[in-house]
């Protein structure tokens, strides 16, 4: 990296929404050869999208260290002790060596380590999560090996979607489920296709049937065709009257065909009007038959009445008659 402006510094910001709010930044960064005496390279953490706040810490080619806070958009120096906010310290490399800078937060509280050494410690309340970057000062050539962003072990990402045990195995039970679903419906996939090919296979016999057919009789329309295209006349007149014998047979069979069905109907319709006629008659003869029977009957009950009514009379003349047997000498 290397930075020409003289006035003003340059920032260069991570393309990553960041939510954390507790967290340990690291990263390694190293200051280049340059004439400026100002040539500063620094972490930025904490910042707001509007650019308008932010934390920063950098470092200084003089072994020294800066902490700034951001505020609507003017500069808080937080390390107070030290010149313009510029701290010594030995453990601070010079130009052209790595400085391994480690700094740990809760979401308040903020420790800063340069090269495995706690250098200095602050708190700030309220602060929020926002973006990290890399501050490159006026004039200042330098590099950096690694910037890396840890969370604790409690950390849930946003973006990701964290289960429960309960929740994996109702998941791993649920994808269970649809491979069965999954391989069943594929094996009933499966069987109408197969189903559809044995209607395409006998689709295609049919076809092969109506096609062999079609080549019989295009093989007659070509001989009728030769004989055409060769003058053969007679060989053409022959199959004509052929035609035409063949449907006047046709015809004829229909009209004989109809005239048997229609005598067929009439003699069936004859013959159930004969069964009707034969059936009354049997119903008229016993009729008959009953009511002679009956009349017979009335007959002899009028002559036992009339027996019945005589019987006294006749007793009496009986009677008469054995008195007078009787008396006579």
């Amino acid at each position: 990296m290397n930075r020409t402006k003289r006035e003003t510094p340059y920032a260069i910001m991570a393309n990553w929404e960041n939510d954390l709010n507790s967290f340990s930044l690291r990263s390694s960064l190293m200051l280049g050869p340059a004439e400026s005496s100002y040539q500063s390279l620094g972490l930025i953490f904490r910042a707001s999208n509007d650019g308008q706040s932010a934390l920063i810490c950098d470092i200084n080619k003089s072994h020294r260290f800066r902490i700034r806070q951001l505020r609507n958009g003017t500069y808080q120096i937080i390390t107070a002790e030290g010149k313009d906010g510029w701290i010594k310290n030995n453990v601070i490399k010079g130009i052209n060596e790595y400085n391994d800078i480690n700094i740990k937060t809760n979401g308040s509280d903020h420790d800063i380590f340069i090269n495995g050494s706690l250098v200095y410690s602050f708190r700030i309340e309220n602060l929020e999560a926002g973006s990290f970057g890399i501050l490159i000062g006026p004039e200042t050539k330098g590099r950096i090996d690694y910037f890396n962003i840890y969370a604790d072990e409690h950390y849930r990402d946003k973006s990701k979607i964290y289960l429960s045990d309960d929740e994996i195995r109702d998941l791993i039970t649920e994808n269970d489920d649809l491979k069965i679903k999954l391989e069943q419906s594929l094996d009933a996939r499966a069987l109408e296709l197969e189903n559809a090919i044995r209607i395409l296979e006998n689709q295609l016999k049919t076809m092969r049937l109506v096609n062999e057919q079609l080549d019989k009789e295009n093989s007659q329309y070509a001989i009728i065709k030769s004989a055409v295209d060769t003058n053969q006349v007679d060989l053409l007149m022959d199959l004509s009257h052929k035609v035409i014998n063949k449907t006047l047979e046709n015809r004829q069979l229909k009209i004989e065909n109809k005239l048997m069905t229609d005598s067929l109907k009439s003699v069936k319709m004859n013959f159930e009007n004969l069964e009707v006629e034969l059936f009354q008659k049997v119903i008229d003869k016993k009729i008959e038959e009953q009511q002679f029977i009956d009349s017979i009957l009335v007959k002899f009950c009028q002559v036992d009445s009339l027996l019945n009514q005589n019987e006294p009379f006749l007793q009496d003349s009986l009677i008469r008659i054995d008195s007078l047997l009787i008396e006579t000498p």
